[in-house]
């Protein structure tokens, strides 16, 4: 076993390749990966239509853990980046180039954003109608030859998911880089002082199915059940109990209709779904019956950025704001109604066929069929040898012990700045503006760790409690209503369980990752990007998180 856990790092190819901290925080399952192959797709298809000077981002698994390069639209990866005047003459010249250009300008112009939002609202639809018939699927009356065919539809569906997330990538996060661009260049302020207008934006990141939780405290206390009656009961005892009542029950059903089968800490299908975790739906419903104010719109920050503005741009900074506040909710949505839904019905139905090879001897553990590739699932359904209990076994092991922490930050070359972008056709230059200041400020800046913890201060007010160090979503039993989350990353898997908490820290994130956007959607401090809070900070700690200078103390 040592020796298998021995393993390089090492480039998949020519070029750089970025490990992803933001939207993973260990190493992924071989079936998750293979879903990742919509990705590329989806993204050259969103590049395209923005004039966006690359081609895809490219994905790559590295023993579980996941990187991604930026394959640019001329050259190959790796090769050295051409001369300015080579740069300037391939923009006049060359079709491909004239055209990303000329998409560029009309993307602005047009508001593309505002197109790809009701297209991705029709799409939504048609995602959540696919979603729901397949869990609705029920798995103990399949016999072998149906499962292995609801499999082979749910590892389809996986991959669509992904492959529809990332076809409004691009659409989802311009019109936010267009306000900063606008907002910045006109007022002279930084992002960290404009975003927080966008706050109250994205109701999604607060959670999906409110109206439902509504429901299951209205059937509680018309049966006379208070909050009072259920402190002190293990979760799952207490979500039993209210089972017991058939009104309870069915507006509990409705809930989880939508959310139950939904990934709760991320993309990968080694995360648990809302139904597996009853502490989680408690503490929902805990939260519904004494509801936070919800966090608007702040006028008076508005009228004061609106002041420092030249009259003259008060109208481009108006239908900025307006655009960007009104496309921000797609970039939670599309996560939480693709892949992070279709995950999680992957996983019932991949846990179903664990827990029947398990009952034949094939594997020793039901959990095992997560860390089998599809084919690898299926063939063994199938009676053939594709994966050995050793085998799965030790991919499991990988996977819960290998820190992300330990992973190089880059493999192959080392990073290289674009172009500058005065060397641009001025046409393309507000798109690219745009799209490198809102990439830049949903990732941190790479910095070396220090004994001292600090980040981005992303959503004001100071908040003492207890810290809960949380690596995985195996670990969100232990959160209690008030605690600090402590943590690598956020995603909008962990939507579900940021009402209970008090405030939030993170390893990595900008002013604009999900980890800051949820801070201020809830109105409680948060900090992100300190790259080192979930390694100095012990779990049960009581700590201090300034969300005005991103300061964090143990107290």
């Amino acid at each position: 076993m040592e020796k298998h856990m021995e393993r390089k790092f090492e480039a998949p190819g020519p070029g750089t390749w970025t490990l992803d901290t933001t939207h993973s925080s260990g190493a992924m399952t071989v079936y998750t990966s293979h879903c990742f192959e919509g990705l590329p797709r989806g993204f050259h298809e969103s590049l395209d239509k923005y004039g966006i000077l690359l081609d895809r981002v490219q994905p790559a698994f590295i023993h579980g853990f996941f990187f991604t390069q930026q394959v640019g639209l001329m050259g190959k990866p790796g090769s050295s980046p051409p001369s300015k005047w080579l740069i300037q003459l391939m923009f006049k010249i060359h079709p491909k180039l004239r055209s990303r250009v000329n998409a560029a300008h009309e993307a602005v112009q047009s508001r593309r954003w505002l197109q790809d939002l009701a297209e991705w609202d029709e799409l939504k639809k048609d995602s959540i109608a696919r979603n729901t018939a397949l869990q609705s699927v029920d798995l103990m009356k399949l016999d072998r030859a149906e499962l292995i065919a609801h499999l082979d539809t749910c590892f389809e569906n996986a991959e669509e998911m992904v492959y529809r997330h990332h076809k409004y990538s691009v659409g989802s996060l311009m019109p936010v880089g267009r306000f900063l661009d606008v907002a910045i260049l006109s007022s002279g302020l930084s992002p960290v002082d404009i975003a927080p207008l966008l706050k109250g934006s994205t109701p999604v990141s607060k959670g999906i199915g409110g109206e439902q939780l509504i429901a299951v405290v209205e059937a509680m206390s018309a049966a006379g059940i208070t909050k009072k009656d259920l402190d002190g009961l293990e979760p799952g005892m207490a979500l039993n109990g209210l089972r017991e009542n058939l009104q309870i029950n069915a507006a509990l059903e409705d809930y989880l209709t939508i959310t139950g089968h939904m990934l709760i800490g991320g993309y990968c299908i080694s995360e648990k779904t809302l139904r597996e975790s009853p502490n989680i739906i408690m503490a929902r419903i805990f939260e519904a019956m004494e509801p936070a104010s919800e966090a608007g719109f702040d006028a008076e920050l508005e009228k004061a950025i609106r002041g420092k503005i030249p009259e003259a741009d008060h109208a481009e900074f108006d239908l900025c704001l307006a655009d960007a506040r009104s496309a921000n909710r797609m970039r939670d949505e599309r996560g939480i109604y693709n892949d992070i839904w279709g995950a999680g019905i992957s996983r019932c139905s991949i846990l179903e066929a664990g827990r029947r090879l398990l009952e034949e001897g094939v594997i020793s553990n039901a959990e095992l069929s997560l860390d089998a590739s599809h084919d690898e699932l299926i063939g063994l359904l199938k009676g053939e040898p594709t994966a050995t209990d050793e085998l799965l076994s030790q991919r499991r092991e990988w996977r819960l012990t290998k820190n992300i922490d330990e992973v190089p930050d880059f493999l192959g070359d080392p990073p290289s700045d674009p172009p500058p972008l005065e060397l641009l056709p001025l046409k393309i230059q507000p798109t690219l503006r745009a799209f490198g200041l809102v990439m830049g400020n949903v990732f941190d800046e790479p910095k070396e760790a220090t004994g001292k913890i600090s980040g981005l201060g992303v959503s004001p007010g100071i908040y003492e409690g207890t810290a809960k160090v949380i690596l995985s979503t195996r670990d969100f039993d232990r959160l209690e209503k008030g605690d600090i989350l402590v943590t690598k990353n956020t995603s909008a898997g962990f939507n579900v369980v940021l009402p209970i908490i008090g405030a939030l820290v993170t390893d990595r994130g900008g002013i604009l990752s999900h980890a800051a956007i949820v801070s201020r959607e809830f109105g409680m401090p948060g900090v992100v990007g300190t790259k080192n809070a979930s390694q100095l900070i012990n779990d049960g700690d009581k700590i201090r998180v300034n969300g005005d200078t991103g300061g964090v103390e143990i107290l």
